[in-house]
């Protein structure tokens, strides 16, 4: 007697695997119905990556990229109950692929984290006068002290090419490729700014900063890391400068 664990142990492994040998049980019917079963299968989960890396497609070919979501299919079948879900590392399989064009993953890197941030929480962000009003009294004690509360799944990452350039150009179908190279590394932070999902890009320091503080790290953490990296007059403004930004980009959601 085989059971229905095994039963279905073995059906995954016929869907997965097309060489797998079909249990001693199927007809040739059943063998053929399963080819196309699993046909269907993988062209369900592609189309579902050429729907979330709209962008990436666009920037290596539809053909290469079907070719990498196949492969990336294989190496990591998706085990999620939803369809939300398929595309998770996607862009660690394009830096292998595309390791002679770095780009490629850090434009997935992007649309993957818009992809997860649309269906982040609702959060309403912090503005700059709640801000002044609330750190008024506060004096050195209070500052070093003082921790954020983040848009929710806000995620940020070091990119070593100009994204927004290359995001913008694709905004056409028949794009031309823009100038994407930097001089420097810069952070790119993702997060929902309203129903919105959108990245800015910042100084490359402010993705440890910001990682660091969304793991309970309070402010006088980072300026005293900054001033590991720059002189102590550096690291107050630099510290000062970050978090304007995070503020009038609608990071922060709090203070704690």
């Amino acid at each position: 007697m085989i059971s229905l664990a095994e039963r279905q142990s073995s059906f995954m492994e016929n869907l997965l695997n097309e060489d797998s040998a079909p249990p001693e049980q199927w007809t040739s019917r059943q063998a053929e119905g399963m080819a196309i079963y699993r046909n269907n299968y993988r062209t369900t989960l592609v189309d579902a990556l050429l729907d979330t890396f709209q962008r990436t497609a666009r920037w290596v070919g539809e053909d290469a990229f079907r070719t990498a979501a196949a492969h990336y299919l294989i190496m990591h079948p998706p085990s999620g109950w939803t369809l939300d879900d398929v595309g998770d590392g996607f862009d660690l399989t394009l830096a292998e692929l595309f390791a002679n064009d770095p780009e490629v993953s850090e434009l997935a890197w992007v649309e993957w984290s818009m992809h997860r941030a649309f269906g982040a929480a609702d959060a309403t962000p912090l503005t700059a006068k709640a801000f002044a009003d609330a750190t008024s009294s506060f004096g050195e004690p209070e500052w070093g002290a003082l921790g954020f509360n983040f848009m929710p799944r806000i995620a940020t990452r070091v990119i070593q090419h100009d994204i927004a350039a290359i995001w913008h150009a694709l905004e056409d179908d028949a794009f031309a490729v823009p100038e994407y190279a930097i001089a420097e590394p810069l952070a790119c932070h993702v997060y929902r700014e309203g129903e919105r999902p959108t990245f800015i890009t910042a100084p490359a320091f402010e993705t440890s900063a910001l990682r660091e503080m969304i793991g309970g790290a309070h402010f006088g953490d980072i300026v005293d890391a900054l001033a590991e990296q720059f002189s102590a007059e550096s690291a107050a403004t630099n510290a000062g400068e970050m978090l304007g930004r995070w503020l009038h980009n609608n990071l922060v959601t709090g203070l704690r």
